[in-house]
């Protein structure tokens, strides 16, 4: 059985953390936002109370407003996901706390066991869940925990080869069924999206919609008083431009999502889904599915509550579609 001791690098730690924490930043866009609404209101109030003196001075609160919220759609569109990791000298403590001790690791065909200064941990090969191929460190995933090894000290052994190859035995020695493509067409992505977060949102969406359409009501049409609108249906426009604006944000997601980290194929086995990157290679076992949900053009599969896996039905067969969903009945 082989056994490497090895240590954890800083520039190994470094790499552990490198995408923690990373989302869009939307900062810029919320403060041009709120100060494009205030501008308005001031602009508005402004004409209200002296209708009759200056109104430039009005109009040039109302132009700027819209100027500035016009400004905050843009930025929110073009807002890049950044990292909010903790500074040098914070991850360097971390390091030295908890990742800078000696470790030592042996394996075989039926599992691995690591040593390190708590005690040691034995796994079987039949728990991993995912492979993590990075620039210096290889990556083996359980549900509850990831095991980093530094490649340099795999490549000094010459093990690196063997334990790749047991853990990609690992995650593959189940029966193939099928493989189908995982992008899927802007308008299902689209169609997808909508149905998630109005599923688990619908009652905030609700309420930030109906306040959204007061506000524009009392911006554009409180002059009307007694004077009925000359197009009434213009009313009933307001809601689908806010749909509108949330579709287009969903087109923005899809066509500035980086989809060539994503994988291109998905694997239907027997008893899980198979997904592959350059990086990363992983499973998604059926029965940790919570909930499944299916609309004509894909399905969404919730191995967890917030986040689902799309799956577009363009790649699948009459039969591969009943007999898939005769796989996730099973689960469910």
């Amino acid at each position: 059985m082989p056994r490497i001791e090895y240590s954890l690098s800083f520039e190994n730690y470094l790499e552990m953390t490198i995408s923690r924490r990373e989302k869009p930043k939307y900062r810029a866009a919320l403060v041009s936002a709120l100060l494009g609404f205030s501008l308005i209101a001031l602009g508005y109030t402004y004409l209200q109370i002296w209708p009759d003196t200056r109104t430039f001075i009005g109009g040039m609160f109302l132009a700027s407003g819209l100027l500035a919220t016009g400004l905050a759609l843009v930025l929110a569109f073009f807002a890049k996901p950044k990292s909010s990791r903790p500074a040098t000298k914070t991850l360097r403590g971390e390091y030295e706390r908890w990742h800078a001790d000696k470790r030592l690791i042996e394996f075989d065909e039926n599992g691995w066991r690591l040593f390190w200064y708590e005690g040691e941990d034995l796994r079987p090969w039949s728990c991993l869940r995912a492979i993590h191929d990075q620039k210096t460190l290889l990556v083996l995933s359980t549900e509850t925990t990831h095991y980093w090894l530094p490649k340099a000290s795999l490549e000094q052994s010459d093990e690196i080869r063997n334990i790749r190859a047991l853990a990609e035995a690992a995650l593959t020695n189940r029966e193939l069924l099928f493989s189908v493509p995982m992008r899927p067409s802007a308008a299902v992505f689209v169609a997808a999206n909508f149905l998630h977060n109005w599923r688990r949102n619908y009652k905030t969406i609700l309420l930030c919609y109906a306040a959204a359409m007061l506000l524009t009501y009392w911006l554009l049409f409180a002059d009307w008083n007694s004077t009925p609108p000359s197009t009434p249906w213009f009313l009933a426009l307001v809601p689908f431009f806010f749909i509108f604006c949330e579709g287009l944000y969903y087109l923005r997601n899809y066509f500035f999502g980086n989809w060539s980290k994503s994988p291109q194929n998905v694997e239907v086995r027997s008893d899980c889904l198979c997904y592959k990157t350059e990086s990363v290679h992983w499973i998604a076992k059926y029965r940790h599915l919570e909930k499944v949900n299916e609309i004509p053009s894909a399905f969404l599969l919730y191995f967890e509550a917030k986040t689902f896996h799309l799956i577009p039905k363009k790649g699948f067969s009459e039969e591969q579609i009943l007999q898939f969903r005769k796989l996730l009945s099973n689960a469910a």
